[in-house]
Parts: C-alpha cells; sequence; structure tokens
C-alpha cells in the first residue's frame, strides 16, 4: 500500500502554479506512468508546455479555461480534460476567488493508439 498526503504544505511551483507529483515520488519502483495534483490560483495560469506523454487533467473544484494547440473551452468541477502527446497546452483559472485544483495523469504513448 502506497499512501501520499495531499496538504497543500506537500505542493512546490512547478509549471508556473504549484504542483505536488503523487506518483512515482521515489523511493517506489518506477511505472512508465504517473500522477499529481495542481492548484492553480484565481487568475493563474500554468506555462505552456507539450511532453511525450498522453495526459488527463480531472478538475476537481474551481472554474477555468483550457487551451490546447488552437483550440479553448470552459472547464469546471466533474470534467475531465484528455491531452494528446505532442500537443501544446496550458489552463487558466479565470475564478476571482476559488483556486482551481486538478489531477493530472500521465502515461507514454506506447500504452496504446488514441483516437479522438
Amino acid at each position: 500500500m502506497l499512501i501520499r498526503s495531499m496538504a497543500d504544505a506537500d505542493l512546490v511551483e512547478a509549471y508556473g502554479i504549484r504542483y505536488q507529483q503523487l506518483y512515482p515520488g521515489g523511493g517506489e519502483d518506477l511505472a512508465p506512468w504517473g500522477f499529481g495534483r495542481a492548484v492553480v490560483e484565481p487568475g493563474g495560469v500554468t506555462d505552456p508546455h507539450a511532453h511525450d506523454e498522453n495526459e488527463v487533467f480531472l478538475i476537481l473544484e474551481g472554474a477555468g479555461e483550457m487551451t490546447i494547440g488552437e483550440e479553448r473551452r470552459p472547464i469546471g468541477p466533474d470534467t475531465a480534460v484528455f491531452i494528446p502527446a505532442g500537443n501544446p497546452h496550458f489552463i487558466r483559472n479565470t475564478g476571482d476567488s476559488e483556486r482551481l485544483t486538478f489531477l493530472s495523469i500521465y502515461w507514454p504513448t506506447a500504452h496504446g493508439r488514441i483516437d479522438l
């Protein structure tokens, strides 16, 4: 069993926001996939970036706007966003007072084909 705290004190600066790598976190056998928790303060935005893995954002709280390539859409609680590998993306908190919190789950493209 692997249990990790998700307290705000566990967040670090990453991607222009506060982020916590939950797995792999070191000390365990490393898998080719991982997940973490991200917090975007009101008015904040992640650094635009792209990577070799597929990724899903699971929005837990707050309101925002997701941009993937040239496409931009509103997001909020109970929203899942799929980001295909290699696509530039960023997420913005559009709220005035509530932070935007989401989980990021990523895995290598070798784990299977993705059709959108």
